[in-house]
């Protein structure tokens, strides 16, 4: 059954429902129709199955969202995997970050070097 495709023989309205309804579950029964749309004010206002069509529609929806479901639930889970990835590698990253920072914290410098005397020199003009 295509999505809200139904052929004019299929199409009734609901003054023929009320007349005719003996012939309209026949030809659903007899699966002369696949659906029966019931036109109210000319346009589509209700649509008959057969009850044996609903059950096989039904049994495929609820398999389509059971697989629908477990696919969600292997996302859901690779999702969480990914997750743990990445914060065990912020975690590496932070660990080094502290590692980095005990070695900054042991570093040693020394301020008696010949940067620090002042140097004898005859002053220059600005113009020379």
């Amino acid at each position: 059954m295509g999505l809200l495709q139904y052929t004019s023989n299929e199409m009734f309205s609901s003054t023929e429902l009320v007349r005719k309804s003996k012939n309209i579950f026949d030809k659903l029964n007899k699966e002369e129709i696949e659906k029966a749309i019931i036109l109210r004010d000319g346009k589509p206002g209700i649509i008959l199955l057969d009850f044996n069509y609903y059950e096989k529609i039904m049994t495929e929806y609820l398999t389509l969202k059971q697989q629908t479901n477990k696919a969600n639930g292997f996302i859901k889970a690779a999702t969480l995997k990914q997750k743990a990835e990445i914060n065990k590698e912020i975690d590496l990253d932070n660990n080094s970050i502290i590692i980095k920072e005990n070695e900054i914290d042991n570093l040693e410098f020394s301020f008696n070097s010949d940067l620090t005397k002042d140097k004898d020199e005859p002053l220059k003009e600005f113009w020379d």
